[in-house]
């Protein structure tokens, strides 16, 4: 697709070695701000100092991710509860949103546990429904 599309933007993320590979879909989102960034310098809609603050802000994601994982206990008690789900909901407002799409993703894959990722202002148009007594 590279060699026959106008332009092309590569991620450089590498190889994708596992199913549930979160890197790829981390490695667009940065892309993609990078992108926004530098649209926006161009256009002059942002300053260098805004510009390099987000650029900090993206240099700072690998150890906010770090610290999040270092919950090793907290981490194992949730996945016990979520093994014995049949289905789950992922719900995501505003830019949280494509977040819970791809976490239902990556359970489904692992897992193979039915999961659906929803804007969470829309809970209340019909997703709703698949909520019963058998949930918590």
């Amino acid at each position: 697709m590279a060699r026959e599309a106008d332009a092309v933007l590569l991620t450089h993320a590498g190889p994708e070695i596992g199913v549930a590979s979160t890197k790829a879909f981390t490695t667009q989102l940065t892309v993609l701000a990078c992108l926004a960034v530098a649209t926006a310098k161009r256009r002059g809609t942002i300053s260098d100092e805004r510009s390099a603050a987000f650029c900090h802000a993206l240099t700072e994601v690998p150890s906010r991710a770090n610290d999040v994982l270092v919950h090793d206990e907290a981490i194992a008690e949730l996945a016990v509860e979520v093994a014995a789900a049949r289905d789950v909901l992922y719900l995501g407002r505003g830019t949280g949103f494509p977040i819970a799409l791809e976490g239902a993703l990556k359970l489904k894959e692992i897992s193979y546990i039915h999961a659906e990722g929803y804007a969470a202002g829309e809970m209340k148009h019909g997703p709703i429904a698949l909520i019963d007594e058998m949930c918590r």
